[in-house]
């Protein structure tokens, strides 16, 4: 099942999708910050809150097609073409907030955007083939097809460090959230503090979190205020 993942295609995408980003914020690439539709300034906080909205919004559509699925609502071949069309608006939409909207995506930010498509549909080949051949009961195919939205969350992170070093942001520091629990890498990572950017992985990466990772990133350009 090929699709054409291009930049240029992707980038014809994203201005035609009625993402409507601007509903939640806008960038000011001045500053290198957000501002809300009342023109104040958005948290860091804020915006990640924006992207897990999102992200829940998807998980719960894809379990819902995946619920489908498995009471034969729809079929094999619907439930690809559904799941693949829901979760590369989801990347795209993520990589826009994470790049500081359409301005801050060039040829390699689309590139980066392709690429992680192209392997989340490898996996979701994969996972096609397991529900036909009935390897997965209906609990864990629920819980697998959450793990593709939560996957999303790279694409704002990865965007994200490539713009706060557009913006002269050169450290960065990993952070635990309080609320969930933690692998070990995660766990280490936070523990090597304020860093250099690149030094350590962006949440969800090389950890046995995986998708499921709820770290954050903190930048800086010196030293910690």
């Amino acid at each position: 099942m090929s699709e054409e993942l291009s930049p240029v295609s992707l980038l014809a995408e994203a201005v035609l999708l009625s993402t409507r980003l601007d509903e939640d914020w806008s960038y000011d690439p001045r500053t290198g910050r957000y501002r809300a539709t009342n023109g104040r300034f958005l948290s860091g906080k804020t915006v990640e809150a924006i992207v897990d909205g999102r992200i829940n919004s998807l998980k719960t559509k894809l379990r819902t097609l995946t619920a489908s699925l498995i009471d034969n609502s729809v079929s094999i071949e619907q439930w690809q073409v559904q799941t693949r069309a829901l979760l590369k608006t989801a990347h795209i939409q993520a990589a826009l907030v994470g790049n500081g909207g359409q301005q801050g995506m060039d040829a390699a930010a689309w590139g980066r955007v392709g690429w992680r498509l192209r392997e989340e549909y490898r996996y979701l080949e994969g996972f096609a083939k397991d529900l036909l051949e009935q390897r997965v009961s209906a609990p864990m195919a629920l819980a697998r097809i959450s793990l593709y939205g939560d996957s999303v969350r790279g694409s704002y992170w990865t965007g994200t460090t490539i713009r706060q070093e557009k913006q002269g942001y050169t450290l960065m520091r990993r952070i635990l959230d309080p609320q969930a629990q933690h692998c070990e890498d995660c766990i280490r990572y936070a523990a090597a503090g304020m860093v250099s950017v690149g030094v350590l992985p962006m949440p969800g990466q090389r950890c046995a979190c995986r998708a499921r990772c709820r770290c954050t990133v903190k930048y800086y350009r010196s030293q910690m205020p």
